[in-house]
């Protein structure tokens, strides 16, 4: 059998966070679970939710484009050595 490759796009500090200190637990229940209370909390400790949440979409969308440009560019150098030992 051939080997496998995986590509991933997970930013390689997330990944290195999650491998230091992360668990891999059951998804979220379809209800949400505890979230609303969770977000009370957020905002009993003055903490503004919403900015928050734009905050890390947009750091999570930069952090998975620099990612994907570093596939992009590894694919590249990769393809340009195949070529060049062609």
């Amino acid at each position: 059998m051939g080997r496998w490759r995986v590509i991933a796009t997970i930013p390689e500090a997330t990944l290195k966070a999650f491998a230091d200190h992360g668990e891999v637990r059951s998804c979220l229940p379809a209800d949400g679970g505890d979230a609303n209370t969770v977000l009370g909390e957020f905002a009993q400790a003055a903490i503004d939710v919403s900015r928050l949440a734009d905050r890390l979409q947009q750091e999570g969308a930069a952090a998975f484009v620099q990612s994907w440009n570093d596939l992009l560019s590894c694919l590249h150098e990769k393809s340009l050595r195949i070529m060049r030992a062609s």
